[in-house]
């Protein structure tokens, strides 16, 4: 093709001439960006990984100094508590407050009375009671006062013996509603 119509423009000694276009180095560029974005990711990574070991080792010298400091025998003993308390909570939240009963019945006590025993029976639903009268008004006034307690379901005179002293020996029984009487709201 040297050759046309007798007409030789290139010389045959010449093979190619090439031509630079701008911009035609593009996949050797983005190549070498790719490259250092890879290399700084690596030691990126490097960095970020040798931070976590260092923190992770810190944290691990802090576990074993607390793993030390532990007294054992302290927390089994503990332990132990917890699930005694598991057991006994329940019984102390259920308990009969038989301190906020009795205050009931002392509140309505007679002057004249002098209170000699008391049972109490909470499977009875009672309480009996043994205690010196001056007389037998006493004794009535003593009754009618404990029927105005509301949690007093019956009040029984069991037993009235006159004493070479004068006193009345008295004993009676004395019903009440566990639901109202022996509770927490008790007044």
């Amino acid at each position: 093709m040297a050759d046309i119509g007798g007409l030789q423009l290139l010389p045959e000694t010449r093979k190619k001439i090439e031509v630079q276009i701008p911009g035609q180095n593009r996949l050797v560029v983005l190549a070498v960006v790719v490259l250092i974005l890879i290399v700084g990711l690596y030691f990126g990574a490097t960095f970020y990984k040798q931070g976590l070991l260092s923190s992770l080792a810190n944290i691990d010298s802090q576990l074993a100094d607390l793993e030390r400091s532990r007294d054992k025998q302290l927390e089994k003993s503990l332990l132990g508590l917890r699930d005694q308390l598991a057991v006994v909570n329940p019984l102390l939240s259920a308990h009969l407050f038989w301190s906020k009963a009795l205050i009931v019945i002392q509140g309505v006590t007679q002057p004249q009375i002098q209170y000699k025993s008391i049972n109490a029976d909470v499977t009875g639903k009672k309480i009996t009671v043994n205690v010196f009268a001056a007389n037998h008004t006493a004794v009535a006034r003593q009754i009618a006062a404990l029927y105005t307690v509301d949690s007093i379901t019956d009040v029984l005179l069991n037993k009235v013996q006159s004493q070479p002293t004068g006193r009345l020996d008295v004993t009676f029984q004395i019903y009440f509603d566990t639901n109202k009487f022996l509770i927490k709201g008790a007044k």
